[in-house]
């Protein structure tokens, strides 16, 4: 398949991936795929499918992100519990467009933008769709299937959950972990024979690529099952300000928790899908925290650190929604939703503390892992604001690493960030 260049449009093939290489399953089908969100989570998933020997094109609007992932490619972290006991795999280039025209008519098109921009996601992500193109989303929540189903017929619809965590500590550059025997659960809209067959050839294509997938009938159980862990969290952590595995330790948080969950079982239970209390307590929060305790819920870092539109409609909002035309009640779930919709309408107005000298505290969270720095002095060579400099004592590798000697600062350049050949810095914005 080759790349018609449109006006508006930017492709980057990557250094090694110049000419398509289709990949033939098991079952005789050739699989060509485009994500539709080259975000943390989405860029990771091309990734592993690339790695299963799918065609894959990430299409990502930021033409500075596209061209980084096309080269020097996608570096992706293992993260455990300490954020310096990372594990690298090498960098994966991948094949990126700005633009959807011109790339022609896909086997799948992978939805990962946040919900908001489902729809109109979709609309531009059209000229992908042919009469045989699968559609599939593994957005977080409840709602996006039924955008899709606006525009597309859902015998081609696909559908699913993840087991996994990530985050873009700087472009191009994802921590995340994998937890469970099975990260991508499968399902589909119409549940007949085409659609099994579809979903167990994407299956084994996940799986071939290190991310473990199945294709089941009983999806929604699995979706509400990761919704659970989602409601618990997501737009909570970031309304207290805490990471999962913080806000965990606090007993209020935790009965705010066991509140939400238990009326989003509720809202389960009146559709008709079954879910265990019991077992989402003991079982699968504390595998959830345990893996991905050390981070920043995706909604929250939305709130915290992007000032940008929540999933909240999707997650809690869709609970409070289907509660109203259920019967069900909701009140929890209605007044975090309230809440974090508030904060969403007012990020320009939200209060910024200052230093006990009266300076702005930093805007900006410059983290440096001493296990991945090297001190070349890069970062402080091109750093305008005189942000960073080299240690004057040696590392216990014998290196003088970076450190951030003036963090009130930095403007979030990502200057140094983009010229670490080790990807040993990360910038964040503070709440």
């Amino acid at each position: 398949m080759g790349i018609v260049s449109v006006p508006g449009q930017a492709c980057f093939p990557g250094p090694t991936d110049a000419t398509c290489c289709f990949a033939e399953n098991e079952r005789g089908l050739i699989v060509k795929i485009a994500v539709i969100g080259a975000g943390a989570m989405g860029s990771m998933l091309g990734a592993c499918l690339k790695m299963g020997g799918a065609d894959v094109t990430l299409v990502e609007r930021n033409p500075e992100l596209a061209k980084r992932l096309a080269d020097p490619g996608l570096l992706i972290r293992h993260y455990t519990d300490d954020p310096d006991s990372a594990a690298s795999l090498p960098p994966v280039p991948m094949k990126t467009c700005t633009d959807a025209q011109g790339l022609g008519e896909m086997d799948l098109v992978l939805f990962m933008v946040k919900g908001p921009d489902t729809r109109a996601a979709l609309s531009s992500a059209m000229p992908l769709f042919g009469e045989k193109t699968w559609a599939l989303t593994l957005q977080n929540g409840v709602g996006n299937v039924d955008i899709l189903a606006e525009a597309l017929p859902k015998e081609r619809i696909l559908y699913g959950c993840l087991n996994m965590s990530a985050i873009m500590e700087e472009p191009a550059v994802v921590t995340g972990n994998l937890f469970g025997k099975v990260n991508v659960y499968l399902g589909a809209v119409v549940k007949e024979e085409a659609q099994r067959q579809f979903g167990e050839v994407l299956a084994a294509v996940f799986s071939a690529g290190g991310a473990p997938a199945a294709y089941i009938d009983e999806i929604d159980r699995e979706v509400w099952s990761k919704m659970l862990v989602n409601i618990a969290v997501n737009a909570s952590c970031g309304l207290v300000r805490l990471r999962g595995g913080e806000a965990g330790e606090d007993q209020q948080f935790v009965m705010l928790a066991v509140d939400m969950i238990k009326e989003t079982i509720a809202v389960a239970h009146a559709l008709g899908i079954e879910l265990d209390f019991g077992k989402f307590m003991t079982r699968t929060l504390p595998a959830a925290r345990k893996t991905s305790g050390a981070h920043y819920p995706s909604m929250a870092q939305d709130m915290m650190m992007y000032q940008a539109p929540t999933e909240i409609d999707f997650l809690n909002g869709a609970v409070e929604r289907l509660g109203n035309e259920l019967g069900v009640p909701t009140p929890v779930n209605t007044t975090v939703s309230r809440l974090v919709r508030v904060i969403e309408h007012n990020y320009a107005r939200q209060y910024v503390p200052s230093g006990k000298s009266g300076k702005a505290a930093p805007a900006f969270r410059i983290r440096i892992s001493e296990k991945f720095c090297k001190g070349c002095g890069y970062c402080v060579k091109y750093c305008e604001k005189q942000v960073l400099c080299l240690s004057e004592e040696r590392s216990d590798k014998g290196f003088h690493i970076a450190q951030a000697a003036a963090p009130e600062n930095c403007t979030g350049c990502l200057n140094c960030a983009v010229v670490c050949p080790e990807a040993a810095i990360s910038i964040a914005k503070e709440g």
